[in-house]
């Protein structure tokens, strides 16, 4: 997982922007430590489908799917 390209605030409008590229398969880290994969990408610059694939807090939901929004991604890529 790289850091946002850009090197600019990966919260700030310019990733939403990014995250609207951001492939199905693109692995992310959440601001809570998770880690995702992209199931969906609505291309909105908001939101993004994922499924957790590490989930240091609560391990019961690796596997699950959410939705999360830009501010609840770290780095992605």
């Amino acid at each position: 997982m790289a850091q946002a390209s850009g090197g600019y605030d990966p919260h700030s409008t310019e990733a939403a922007f990014a995250y609207r590229d951001l492939p199905v398969g693109a692995r992310v880290k959440l601001t809570n430590g998770a880690v995702a994969e992209v199931t969906g990408n609505p291309r909105d610059g908001a939101w993004l489908l994922i499924r957790y694939v590490e989930h240091p807090q609560e391990p019961s939901r690796v596997g699950e799917e959410d939705m999360v929004f830009f501010t609840d991604v770290e780095t992605g890529g």
